[in-house]
């Protein structure tokens, strides 16, 4: 439809799109919307910069040679992320393996009431005694 409105279109297609709007209603209304679009942009006062920026532009290089990347940081500054890492999932392992394998039942019992949705002792195990079994309190 801009094509055609600048009328940049040529005669076959242009022939086309106006027997296209013969018959669409909302072609020929968006058309319409355009004009009066078109029209108030050229309606706007016109601003003048005060020089011409034409020789600005064009003498600026199309593609300026880039410095190539280089790490700001050298390798021995990541060995205590990478301690901290390892010393990270080794616990998440440790203590997975732990929670998950029977080895003394009296040991993973309290170790399971971390994830309890009321911890033991809270203000509320008092007042919600029922909730819980006599020996667990």
């Amino acid at each position: 439809m801009s094509s055609y409105l600048d009328g940049e279109l040529g005669a076959s297609s242009r022939l086309k799109f106006e027997a296209h709007l013969g018959s669409c209603f909302n072609c020929t209304e968006m058309l319409a919307q355009l004009r009066n679009l078109r029209h108030c942009f050229q309606s706007l006062p016109q601003q003048e910069v005060g020089f011409d920026l034409a020789p600005v532009i064009l003498a600026y290089p199309a593609h300026r040679a880039r410095p190539a990347w280089r790490p700001s940081f050298s390798w021995w500054q990541m060995l205590p992320v990478s301690f901290a890492a390892a010393a990270t999932v080794s616990l998440g392992v440790f203590m997975g393996t732990s929670l998950s394998s029977k080895p003394d039942i009296g040991l993973v019992v309290p170790t399971l009431a971390v994830f309890e949705p009321m911890p033991p002792f809270d203000v509320c195990v008092a007042v919600m005694s029922g909730c819980y079994p006599k020996d667990n309190i």
